[in-house]
């Protein structure tokens, strides 16, 4: 039986992003990690899955970075949640990644858990996370 990994998973995730036109809708990049908390980035983050199985579960999560609008005085601004931005990212990327069987492997993924919107601790952002549902089936050779 093939092992394979939420990590592996995690390039094909990248791989359907990247190909599709969310890489050219947002300010900043798709990866599996980010730096500059200035621009809209999407980050992909392989969870757990089972082991020794004939029949396993796991969870990819993909993060939706998008940085707040700021409001009123350069002196003191105020920072609010661009929900109307993050709306629209995430409406996409779920288009490109919803229900996706990889033909002949033995697995697929199905759009999960949508999460609200998060504040990212000391950065005037907020994301919102959806999870990719993983199964992956006993491979017969």
């Amino acid at each position: 039986m093939d092992m394979i990994t939420t990590e592996e998973i995690a390039t094909k995730v990248y791989q359907r992003l990247k190909d599709s036109n969310v890489a050219s809708m947002i300010t900043g990049t798709i990866n599996y990690g980010r730096s500059d908390y200035t621009k809209e980035d999407i980050v992909i983050v392989p969870h757990a899955i089972e082991g020794e199985k004939s029949l396993r579960f796991g969870v990819v999560k993909v993060n939706i970075h998008v940085p707040d609008i700021v409001r009123g005085a350069t002196k003191n601004p105020t920072y609010t949640t661009d929900f109307k931005r993050i709306i629209s990212i995430r409406t996409k990327v779920i288009e490109v990644l919803k229900n996706h069987y990889e033909v002949g492997e033995g697995w697929n993924w199905t759009i999960g858990m949508l999460n609200p919107p998060i504040k990212e601790p000391n950065h005037n952002e907020h994301f919102v996370s959806l999870d990719l549902e993983i199964t992956v089936r006993y491979k017969i050779k």
